[in-house]
């Protein structure tokens, strides 16, 4: 006959899961709040950053806030062809498709790159600080929008950005 009097209460029950979970639950949930308010308000400073780079360049803060016609204020505003406008939009949206991203991806980058280095000319920055916008911009477009830079729209720049062909070699 078995003797239950010699097995200890603890080696014969299972561990309650639902306790030992149900505090590491908690902690998650409030990590995750904790984050997502992170995250939120650092979209809203992002926000306000590119409108006040809006406002420095003459435009109206509110265009920020629409799609397609924000990126044809920044096109206007970097002093690029207009026909940068559809080149990123359609780029970037091929980027969104999975089995063809890495191509259009990288074609993105580089034409943010151009976006970056125009617009760093017209506010008299360096191309470093293109590099900075492009590659970490939640370091550059603050800088830009709070930092003593001036907008100038006469500045030097080409209508093709980084794609300027030299006019000797033309020639």
């Amino acid at each position: 006959m078995y003797n239950n009097s010699l097995i200890s209460p603890n080696t014969t029950t299972t561990p309650d899961y639902a306790s030992i979970f149900g505090g590491m639950t908690a902690g998650l949930i409030i990590f995750f709040v904790f984050l997502g308010l992170l995250v939120l308000a650092l979209a809203i400073f992002m926000i306000i950053a590119q409108c006040k780079i809006y406002t420095k360049a003459g435009e109206k803060w509110w265009k920020a806030f629409i799609p397609v016609y924000s990126t044809w204020v920044e096109t206007k505003i970097t002093g690029l062809a207009w026909w940068w406008c559809p080149i990123f939009l359609g780029v970037s949206a091929l980027s969104g498709i999975k089995e063809f991203s890495y191509v259009p991806g990288f074609a993105v980058l580089i034409i943010a790159f151009n976006y970056s280095y125009n617009l760093a000319k017209k506010f008299g920055k360096s191309n470093g600080f293109a590099v900075l916008y492009t590659l970490l911009p939640i370091v550059g477009i603050p800088m830009l929008a709070f930092g003593s830079a001036k907008y100038n729209a006469k500045a030097d720049t080409d209508k093709n950005g980084i794609f300027a062909v030299e006019k000797d070699l033309v020639k």
